[in-house]
């Protein structure tokens, strides 16, 4: 087929209106992907992390009451809340305490979940630590999907 005296094709510089077909080409693929790569991430969610971890108390207090150096403390009841980025509860997170012998009275680790409203509340608690004046009681947070995890340091205080 001949179209004003050229080859169709045979023309090298084939294209539309004066555009390079391998132009036209390009930016029709470019145009293609860029459509598939937004479309892949619309389903995308930023990522979720552990905002802020609270106690109540927010410090403890040890006492020697029988003067042997040692300073201790039962029947603690200590409440840890657990928020995300956003302010908002973040439940079924996993629940650290260590530090200063605390444990349950019976001797277990202390660990719970968080409920759905953020905190895990734990009952029966028992703490010592000898001859220090201050002292400090670590709560890591872990949850899956959430980042790295977080934790907050209690202190507690010998008098």
């Amino acid at each position: 087929m001949k179209l004003r005296g050229r080859n169709i094709r045979n023309d090298a510089e084939g294209g539309i209106e004066g555009l390079p077909l391998q132009l036209i080409l390009m930016v029709v693929i470019a145009g293609i992907g860029m459509t598939v790569i937004l479309g892949w991430m619309t389903g995308l969610e930023a990522p979720k992390s552990i905002g802020a971890v609270y106690a109540t108390p927010s410090e403890i207090i040890l006492t020697d009451e029988n003067s042997d150096g040692l300073y201790e403390k039962s029947d603690l009841t200590l409440t840890i809340t657990v928020v995300d980025q956003n302010g908002d509860p973040v439940s079924g997170a996993s629940v650290v305490l260590q530090g200063t012998n605390i444990a349950f009275e019976d001797g277990r680790t202390a660990h719970g979940m968080t409920d759905a409203s953020g905190k895990v509340k734990f009952s029966d608690l028992s703490l010592s630590q000898r001859g220090t004046t201050i002292g400090f009681v670590t709560v890591t947070v872990t949850k899956s999907g959430y980042g790295t995890d977080s934790s907050l340091t209690i202190p507690v205080i010998s008098e």
